[in-house]
């Protein structure tokens, strides 16, 4: 059989590149490295990116970077799933070889070779800070990094102190893309003042569901969410950019923006993405901008894949490629050297992980693209790029071929067997709850490099997923009647499902059923259903709220006990019984803290009784350690301002009040505080000019009357 698949790097004996049209610095001038900043947006179809021809979305920052550098038409992830996806891009390697084959069941090992490592071998300072749950340092993605900012506490966005975040086992812990800045801008300026070359990675996971664009995105795109999500995350690089020109370090830094993958948005059926292997989740930006390009704009239709941007990297840093990365560089077609005709892997197995459906692997070859499942397909790209035509059955020579040539593929750079990572029981119970491991498996799993036949398709149940996400995003919005529609469905579906359980109680819930939620989830179930702390917390306050309050307490402390649940503890703290009692509140707050010193909504109470029994000293320390822990908690801020402005410590209540508005632009009491410590200052115009920002954000908001009244008292002789 005729091997149509080419490795191709180009290297020297002391690990120096010259390029043609990249004026890249050589190791013999003396001139100062490249600094290398890897930036991936999540799941991001390029057809919604400036550079790609979108018109919707707005993307100057991506059109800047495009038009100094190279815009690669034709990329493909090697896996349509977060944590399998971006180990490629770290290591250069198909998830065949790196072993990560699905968000939050596997490790990044070791004993795998990243890209931070090997630049951090060679002088550079690395940092990262990421967006989302699957790529915490927890999974191995923190190896070779000097930082690694993994503080996702930004996912609690409901500055009102609200006790039920709404996205808690409905979707990943997250925070905004701004959030991602703020973790590595103290580190990149230390490090731009040092004159050290550096790698930094930022992921922002925004455009992932849900789509919840901050202000003006939302409303400036309220028929397109999404695009809003990818116009504000363009908006964040951006910023990010105009700091590194102000530090003088972006004229001398290698920018690379890539996607992990697409999202379906109704194409063959897939809402999302993770079960089927279309290019509609696949397909992905890449952009890369080296500082100094002698023919910028530059535009490559030859296919490549994300497991290039490690070796692409270090060539154009002069660093030798390691043997053991299987993609290659795409320096050669940035000088406008003719690519080579070149095999690429792709697979989704989180259908089979999750559900325990068909695993499909995907092999690209010249115009075909070859998907291998339990229901096997074949598309000429060329004649049919939307792949609504199977050529399985029309053309079995080719079919034969391209399974026969994935199957070479897979002996060839397969590094054995992939097994899942062991789990604890709290890790199982988040990720039943999410939709990963239904049916409740939570054993270890191997997962063999084989061609294996049968199983189910994932074609079939692409409309039950969709129900699940259309269920996800009526909860998140509230809309719980709504929602109950289609967990009924859910659990007619799959009774025995903990994510379709968890979402149904969460409906009912929410909808005011709590008989009919305590009924259901004390009926014999076939599995072992645990209820997270969620369910329990909710369905406490709902029966608390209807008289049972005796009931409510009970239920939830004896859950708070049995699992140390910090959240159910510092819910207690405020079930009647608890609130009225000052020594069992101050209890609960300490239990809380004693399962979770990081649970930060406990402190910032605990704080608050410190400073009301007067205690100021040991408040002032609370309040501090709960920001320290939790430095995007809106309401922990207010609530230290508070404390310090009734210490009559003005300045710093007032850089309080204004970082919590930074953080939550729509907390209205901190506006207030705003326009309250402006009268104290005497600074009258600037209280008025604070008001009439309320006014006309919240013209008839409790706060916006309170300050007119403030300067009404002001005005009085």
């Amino acid at each position: 059989m005729l091997r149509a698949f080419t490795r191709t790097w180009l290297t020297t004996a002391i690990g120096c590149v010259i390029l043609v049209s990249l004026a890249l610095q050589g190791c013999s001038t003396g001139e100062p490295r490249w600094n290398v900043l890897l930036v991936t947006f999540d799941t991001t179809r390029p057809d919604h990116l400036g550079p790609y021809g979108a018109t919707r979305a707005s993307t100057p920052t991506l059109d800047r970077l495009a038009a100094e550098g190279f815009v690669f038409e034709q990329a493909f992830s090697a896996a349509p799933i977060t944590a399998p996806s971006h180990s490629t891009m770290l290591t250069g390697k198909y998830p065949i070889a790196h072993g990560f084959r699905d968000n939050g069941l596997f490790v990044l090992g070791e004993d795998q070779l990243t890209l931070p490592e090997i630049l951090r071998e060679h002088g550079y300072a690395t940092a990262a800070a990421v967006g989302a749950y699957p790529v915490i340092a927890k999974f191995g993605f923190s190896q070779g990094f000097d930082l690694f900012d993994d503080n996702l506490t930004g996912h609690i966005e409901d500055h009102l102190g609200e006790r039920i975040a709404p996205k808690e086992r409905l979707f990943f812990d997250e925070r905004r893309a701004a959030q991602v800045n703020e973790a590595v801008l103290p580190w990149l300026n230390q490090t731009a003042q040092a004159g050290k070359p550096f790698f930094v990675w930022l992921h922002y996971f925004d455009p992932h569901q849900p789509f919840e664009p901050p202000a003006p995105f939302d409303q400036k795109y309220a028929d397109d969410l999404y695009s809003g999500e990818i116009s504000y995350t363009d908006q964040a690089l951006g910023r990010l950019l105009a700091q590194m020109e102000r530090l003088g370090v972006l004229e001398n830094t290698l920018v690379v923006m890539a996607a992990d993958h697409g999202e379906g948005l109704g194409e063959h059926g897939e809402v999302t993405h993770a079960v089927l292997a279309y290019n509609s989740t696949l397909q992905v930006p890449l952009i890369v901008r080296p500082p100094e390009v002698q023919n910028p704009g530059g535009r490559i239709s030859e296919r490549v894949g994300t497991v290039d941007i490690a070796p692409t990297i270090l060539e154009l840093l002069g660093i030798e490629v390691p043997e053991q990365m299987q993609g290659r560089s795409l320096a050669p077609l940035m000088r406008g050297e003719l690519g080579e005709w070149r095999q690429y892997y792709a697979e989704n197995l989180s259908p089979h992980m999750s559900h325990g459906w068909g695993k499909l692997r995907v092999l690209f070859d010249g115009n075909y693209k070859y998907i291998h499942g339990p229901r096997p397909e074949l598309y000429d790209l060329e004649a049919d790029p939307k792949e609504l035509s199977n050529l399985i059955e029309d053309d079995q020579d080719q079919s034969t071929r391209m399974h026969e040539e994935l199957s070479l593929f897979l002996k060839e750079f397969a590094s054995g067997a992939s097994v899942t990572a062991p789990l604890d029981a709290e890790s199982i119970r988040m990720l039943q709850s999410l939709g990963y491991l239904q049916g409740g498996a939570s054993g270890q799993t191997t997962v063999s490099e084989e061609l294996e036949p049968g199983g189910v398709a994932p074609h079939l149940h692409v409309g039950l997923i969709n129900d699940m996400s259309a269920a996800k995003h009526l909860l998140f919005a509230q809309r719980y009647g709504d929602a109950e529609v289609y967990t009924r469905k859910l659990i007619a579906a799959s009774p025995d499902s903990h994510s379709y359980i968890e979402m149904h109680l969460a409906a009912l819930v929410g909808g005011g059923k709590s008989e009919e939620a305590w009924a259901y989830l004390n009926a014999p179930k076939a599995i072992d259903f645990k209820p997270s702390e969620s369910i329990i917390t909710g369905l406490a306050l709902a029966r608390s709220a209807q008289g049972q309050e005796e009931e409510a307490a009970d239920v939830l402390g004896r859950f708070a006990a049995a699992h140390c649940s910090a959240r159910a503890y510092w819910v207690l703290a405020d079930m009647p019984g608890y609130a009225q009692d000052a020594g069992k509140r101050w209890q609960a707050l300490n239990n809380a803290l004693q399962c979770d010193e990081h649970f930060a909504r406990a402190r910032i109470d605990l704080a608050v009784e410190l400073a009301r029994g007067d205690r100021q000293a040991e408040a002032e320390a609370e309040f501090r350690t709960a920001l320290q822990h939790a430095p995007y908690e809106p309401i922990g801020w207010y609530n230290f301002g508070t404390f310090l402005l009734a210490e009559g410590r003005l300045d710093e209540a007032e850089g309080r009040f204004a970082r919590a508005v930074e953080l939550a632009p729509q907390y209205r009491k901190a506006r207030l505080a705003l326009i309250a410590t402006a009268v104290e200052r005497g600074e009258l115009g600037l209280a008025e000019e604070r008001l009439r920002g309320l006014e006309r954000d919240a013209p008839n908001s409790p706060e916006a009357a309170a300050g007119r009244a403030l300067m009404g008292q002001v005005a009085s002789p």
